[in-house]
Order: structure tokens, then sequence, then C-alpha cells
């Protein structure tokens, strides 16, 4: 097959994959839309049965109450044949709070009592303000229904109290029995009990479902949303709406249309500037005749999102075939090319064997080379370390020398005799420290107990001059008892790490206004805890860390090789503890080294000769 057929042939599978990709997307959405749909639909048929009983309930609940007391003898008696202005003020009181009790222990909002003319005559609400003796309701539709002798019912806000309620009422007559040929007496009066539903409508708007109940005028008189009320489904035409004035049902409310019918028979109700689509499920509600009609409204947008969702997810998976058709195609692409590539790699693998041999051979001579370069380089290392260490004891011995000539110059031989004895011991010292180099090249020699503060003062002794010369104020902060400090070592490494520090910080006091130098020893149960501190400029962050590296010092070039605080960093590890150095907080500046030595175990010891030691 030629390529171009070849890409014609694929451009025509793409074209026909995509056509099904969208024709099985359009079928799933409605197909999702519609199983969203009847399933909403069973569940707001539920929920109306379940609503529509408890209207009823509580509308029966009231239903036998005007009837009840339309047959009382005090109520019959209250509208007889007498006058009205007959009715002494004891016996409308009486009436009055007969009413008031009924009416608080059934749950009514009002009960009262109407002549034959609609005038109230008494009622339960008598002692309020808003009560009802004295108006006029011969225009409300319970009050004509009850006068021709059978039960009334209606909805209204109340034009006294301007609450709404339902109105249930029943004719109040003599009591005579009709006879045959003989009709009865007309009726002299109405009872009626108002009842309020607000606890009702409270309860569904507490669930949080969209629930209305409208007359039979189409007018929503209790919903879930407080905004929905008094507004018509349906349109109202004008006979509706010249009843609804006569009748004084909303007490003059305007009456607006709460959303716009669309073809499919969902309303679509605007709130707030944002229109809401919902479709209705409607169940009568069974309330005596009065064609009031139960309704539950189902969102839209819910069925939508469930329906969008189920294309996203089938659009996931016919992405997800593509990936995979994609991905296997792919995958036979890479493993042609990988073959390809292993055949290339061993045609070069074979051309580079000879260049690695001629390459191997050219290392080792190098190799070879840098070996002999790193052993000179670490001759000279140790021979530089050397001279450092030989060069404090000659510095002590010429001391001493310079010393001795001059007492013996002033007659003063004991003295002088005090300072060759000192110059002999630095002289056999010289050698104890070649003996000491071999400790370096292992791990460390044998351990013993070593009083710190006497090798201190032996030390600050040694450096006494060079403390002079520079007018250095030294401070001692150590144990008040004159008990020795013990710490695990020898003497000579000791003596050394005191040295190499003293020195250090005399170094960093030299263009210091008024040096001083501080040592401090602390114990704690385990370590000794030794801190050397000077007021000079401190030291450099940046160059902290490598502060204990070899040959890296901060001095002028021939002032020092940088191995003094790296030989101290090398002895503080040998006798296993630490050593840091830190800069010192606040104004007064300077640098803290701080090390922590371990406290010696057995303190039974010999002190060491004062000739014994070294600088």
């Amino acid at each position: 097959m030629s390529p171009v057929r070849r890409r014609r042939l694929r451009r025509l599978a793409a074209l026909a994959g995509g056509f099904v990709t969208v024709a099985l997307l359009w079928w799933v959405w409605h197909w999702q839309f519609d199983n969203a749909l009847r399933e909403a639909r069973r569940h707001a048929d539920t929920r109306l049965a379940l609503y529509t009983s408890s209207l009823e309930g509580a509308l029966q609940r009231f239903a036998y109450l005007p009837d009840l007391l339309a047959r009382q003898p005090l109520i019959r008696s209250a509208l007889g044949r007498q006058p009205q202005d007959t009715l002494t003020a004891a016996m409308v009181r009486r009436i009055n709070e007969n009413l008031a009790r009924v009416a608080a222990s059934s749950g009514a909002e009002a009960i009262y009592l109407m002549n034959a003319r609609g005038l109230t005559v008494a009622a339960s609400n008598a002692a309020r303000e808003d009560s009802f003796v004295g108006h006029r309701y011969d225009y409300r539709p319970y009050f004509r229904q009850a006068m021709r002798g059978g039960q009334g019912e209606f909805f209204a806000v109340g034009s006294t109290t301007g609450r709404p309620g339902y109105f249930v009422s029943a004719p109040v007559t003599a009591g005579d029995v009709a006879s045959r040929g003989v009709p009865a007496a007309p009726p002299r009066g109405v009872v009626a009990v108002k009842v309020s539903l607000e606890s009702l409508q409270a309860d569904w708007r507490q669930a949080g479902e969209k629930v209305l109940l409208s007359d039979a005028h189409g007018v929503v008189i209790l919903s879930s949303r407080a905004d929905w009320r008094y507004r018509h489904m349906d349109e109202l035409d004008g006979g509706a709406l010249r009843e609804i004035r006569a009748q004084r049902q909303f007490n003059g409310t305007d009456l607006r249309a709460l959303g716009e019918r669309l073809g499919d028979g969902s309303l679509l109700i605007d709130g707030n500037g944002v229109g809401e689509r919902f479709f209705i499920a409607t169940a009568d509600s069974g309330a005596s005749g009065l064609g009031w009609r139960m309704h539950y409204l189902v969102p839209v947008r819910p069925l939508y999102a469930s329906a969008r969702n189920a294309v996203l997810v089938a659009g996931a998976l016919c992405l997800a075939l593509l990936l995979l058709g994609l991905w296997l195609r792919e995958r036979q692409q890479r493993l042609w090319l990988r073959e390809r590539e292993a055949r290339l790699m061993r045609d070069a693998n074979e051309r580079l064997e000879s260049r690695v041999e001629a390459r191997t051979r050219e290392l080792e001579s190098a190799q070879a080379e840098l070996v002999q370069a790193g052993k000179l380089a670490a001759l000279g290392t140790m021979a530089a370390g050397i001279a450092h260490e030989l060069n404090q004891p000659l510095a002590g011995i010429r001391t001493y020398a310079a010393s001795g000539a001059r007492l013996l110059e002033r007659g003063r031989q004991q003295s002088a005799q005090d300072n060759f004895q000192r110059i002999q011991a630095l002289s056999e010292r010289l050698a104890t420290l070649i003996r000491q180099l071999k400790l370096f090249a292992r791990k460390g020699g044998a351990r013993e107990p070593i009083d710190l503060r006497a090798r201190l003062d032996f030390v600050l002794e040694l450096l006494e001059e060079r403390i002079a010369r520079q007018a250095v104020e030294v401070e001692l902060d150590l144990p008040e008892s004159a008990q020795p400090v013990w710490v695990a070592g020898d003497t000579v490494r000791i003596e050394q790490l005191l040295t190499n520090l003293l020195r250090n910080a005399l170094d960093a006091l030299r263009e210091v206004t008024a040096p001083r130098l501080t040592v401090s020893v602390a114990l704690n149960e385990a370590r000794v805890v030794l801190t050397v501190s000077d007021n000079g400029s401190g030291i450099d962050e940046a160059l902290i860390e490598q502060l204990f590296d070899p040959f890296f010092t901060t001095k002028e070039v021939g002032d020092g090789l940088g191995l003094g605080l790296f030989i101290a960093y090398g002895i503080v590890q040998d006798l296993d503890g630490r050593i840091r150095a830190e800069n010192r907080p606040g104004a007064q500046g300077g640098a803290d080294f701080i090390v922590e030595l371990p406290r010696a175990v057995e303190t039974r010891r010999r002190q060491p000769r004062e000739e014994d030691s070294v600088t």
C-alpha cells in the first residue's frame, strides 16, 4: 500500500471514530438525563404523598371543632330570637372566655362567633388589640357557605390581623329538627375557627425542598420559599382577579407570576437576576373540594449535572481507549526502533573497544604519575606540620635562653639556673614531640587522667612574655575549688591543644585597643567544657566551616601555615571530644572556641613535673 493511500485511510478512520464518539456521547447524555428525571419524579411523588398527608392531617384536626362549638347551648343562647342588643356583658364575657379556652387547648389561632349579618359578637381574642369583635366578615366565602347550611372552608390573609390562615366554619342553628313538609329554620349565625399553617410551612422550609401549595386559582398560598408566596403559577383571568378582590383573600397583595412556563412543561423562575428551571410534580391535596394542589419542584440543574458527569465519564473512557491505542502503536514503533538501535550499538561497541584499550593504557600511565605526585604532596604536608610542631618548643628555648643571659648579667644565678633547667626540659620535649608524631598516624595512644588546670597554668606561663608584649588582659573563669580538673588524654596533646587555641586568640588580638582573653572551664557529668574567648574582630560567617581545614589561614602570607587549628581539631577528635567556633553575641564582638573533652574516670595519678611540660 502506498504512503498516500495509507494516509487517506488514517484520515477516514479518524473521522469515523470521531463521528461514533460524538454519537455515543449524545446517546449517553440523553440516557442519563432520562434516568435521572424518572428517578427525580419517583422521589417527587413519594414526597408529595408525604406532604399531602401532613396537610390533610393538619386540616382535619380542626374540621370537627366549629360544628361542635355551634351545638353548645351557650353559643345558641347568644344568637337567640331576641335582638342582639339584649345580650348582657356577663354573657358575652362568658362566651369569650369559653372560646379562649377552646382555642388554647386546640391550638387554633382564633375562634369567633358571628351573627346572621356577619358581625362578630364574641371572639377568643376579644381581650387583644387585634380583636375580631365588632368586625364584619359577611364577604368571606366561609361565612356564606355556613349561612347556606354547610361547612365553610377558605384560606385568606386576615383583614384585621394581616396574618394568613385557614378558616373553617359551621352554622349556628336554633336546634329545631325539620319536620315533614316544614323546612328547618335558617342559621342564626356562624362559628369560625382560624388555623395558622405557618408551622407546616416552616417544616417544609427546614427540609430544604421546593414545595408549594396553590389554591383553586393557582395562587401560591404556602411555600418553602417565602419570596414565592402569593404568586400565581398560571395566568389569572379577569374573573378570577375580581373574585379574589371581592373576597379580600390576599388583602390587596400584588399578585405576580411565579415564573415562565416553557414548552416542555418546566417552569423558569427568576430569582435575584438568575433564572432557575424546575420540573413540576403535582398532586391534589384532597382538602374537601377546595381545589388546592400540592406541587413539588424538581431542579433541572442537578439533572443536567448528572448527564454532564456521565458524558465526562464516557468521554474519559473514550479518551483512555484512544490513548491505549496510541500507546500500543507507539510501543510497537519503540520496539522496532529498539531493535534498530541495538544493531547500531553493537557496531559502535565493537569500534569503541579498540579505543578503550588504548585509553586504558594511557590512563594507567597517568595514574602512576598522579600517585607519585600525591606521595610528594603528602610528604610536603607532613614536613610543614613537623616544622610547625618543632617551632613552638624552639621559640620557648630562645625565650628562656635570652632571659637566662640577662639574669646572669645581673648576677641572679639561681633564676638563670631555673631557666636553663627549663631549656633542658624543652630540649627533651623535642624528642618526645617527634615520637608523638606517630600518634597522628593512628587513632590515638594510651590515655590517662590529666589535670587541665595545671596544664593551662603552664601554657599561660610559657606565653607570658607575648601576653605582656601585647598588653593582653587575661581573665580565668575556673571552678572555685582548688581541686584538679581531670580530663582523659595525655600531657603532650593537651598542652598542644591549649597552646594552639591561646596562640590563635593572641593572633586575633594584635590590632585591638584593649585586648582581653578569657579562658573558662565548666564541668558536667561526663565532660569538661573549655571555652577560649577574645574580643577581637570575630570570624567571617562564611569562613567558620573552613577554620579547621588544613592549610587554611586568614593571616598574611608568611605569617602562618594554617595548621594550628587543624592540629587542634585532630587532637580533640582523637580524644573523643568536640570542638566548634562561633562569634560572640552582642556589641563586644570577638570569637569563642569551645572544646568538650571527656572527664577522666580515674583521678589518682602523679602530678606531671614542670620540666615534663612544653608549649
